[in-house]
């Protein structure tokens, strides 16, 4: 039955969530695998209907009996959410977002710098982030590094961008690296796979990061390369509070990073979700599924046309009074 969905759940447009080159890309991008179009940024047009946010993480009970029911481990740091004057319109893929905060640096917080402005959250990513912070330095980590997150009014980036998302506030790229110096915003990019390699670089302080990151009530779905979440698959699935594999979603690119997307906030109704991760830890047929050979090709089968791109209304009047 699990096979079977997945085979029904077949894409046709393969859209990459955010920049990294990745030599498992252009393998990966030729196959017509067994996929979920949850993650696609296909997806949020493809749903016909915008789900309204729900999530309430207005008190710290509140937030550890989610991280309960989600079989996460109870961290120490939840900022509550109670609500604020910024608006997400749309999706992260396609949408804006009025009232973003500036995220900035700290002691234990610095930026690898990819863009000018793109320091831009939704205030419940600003608190994310600072929890986040916190949390790596209880455990005797260096300090985060943060990519990123988002332009001041959303939207994208620009044509020579490779993000196909970051247009609401709510995503954040980490990589896969901690600030060893005062300004790491030019630091090179460090792999921790390579295809189907595991690098000496994915060590258990960055696996310390990706379980930090993804252990949140808060966060919707974690993207990484897929051989990250087959080595994480390996190392957590049979141990206690795994339910962070359920979010760690394997994708192209993301060798060097991950890209963490939040929930909706509660206080943007028109804020829209993006399809529900299927149920499990997507530590079998799922991830397996990517290392498969490609099928034979068709010659008969067509690619559906991708569904026109329509902006939010409150997009258009946010950027023209800006």
């Amino acid at each position: 039955m699990v096979r079977a969905a997945l085979l029904f759940a077949l894409f046709a447009g393969l859209v990459t969530a955010c920049s990294g080159p990745s030599a498992l890309d252009t393998v990966a991008a030729t196959r017509a695998q067994a996929r979920t179009t949850s993650d696609s940024a296909e997806a949020f047009s493809k749903q016909g209907t915008i789900l309204l946010a729900t999530n309430d993480f207005s008190s710290q009970e509140r937030m550890r009996a989610l991280a309960r029911q989600q079989n996460l481990a109870v961290l120490t740091a939840y900022t509550p959410y109670q609500g604020s004057t910024a608006r997400i319109y749309g999706s992260t893929a396609l949408g804006c977002i009025a009232g973003a905060v500036p995220v900035t640096e700290s002691p234990d917080l610095k930026f690898q710098v990819w863009g000018r402005g793109r320091n831009y959250a939704h205030p419940i990513m600003a608190q994310y982030l600072n929890d986040l912070r916190v949390r790596i330095k209880a455990q005797g980590l260096p300090p985060l590094v943060v990519g990123d997150i988002g332009l001041k009014y959303g939207g994208p980036y620009g044509p020579k961008s490779n993000h196909a998302s970051h247009n609401t506030g709510i995503d954040v790229d980490l990589p896969f690296f901690f600030a060893d110096s005062a300004d790491v915003s030019s630091h090179p990019d460090v792999y921790i796979v390579k295809g189907q390699k595991v690098l000496p670089t994915f060590t258990p302080e960055i696996a310390s990061l990706i379980i930090s990151a993804t252990s949140d009530p808060r966060v919707d779905r974690v993207f990484v390369a897929p051989m990250i979440k087959m080595r994480m698959c390996q190392l957590y699935e049979s141990k206690p509070h795994n339910g962070f594999l359920h979010k760690l979603r394997p994708w192209f690119g993301h060798q060097a990073h991950m890209h963490v997307r939040l929930k909706c906030p509660s206080d943007s109704p028109e804020c829209v979700s993006q399809a529900p991760i299927p149920e499990g830890t997507g530590c079998g047929y799922e991830v397996k599924s990517w290392f498969l050979p490609p099928p034979p090709k068709s010659k008969t089968t067509r690619t559906a046309p991708k569904p026109k791109k329509v902006l939010p209304q409150q997009c258009k009047i946010l950027w023209s009074q800006h």
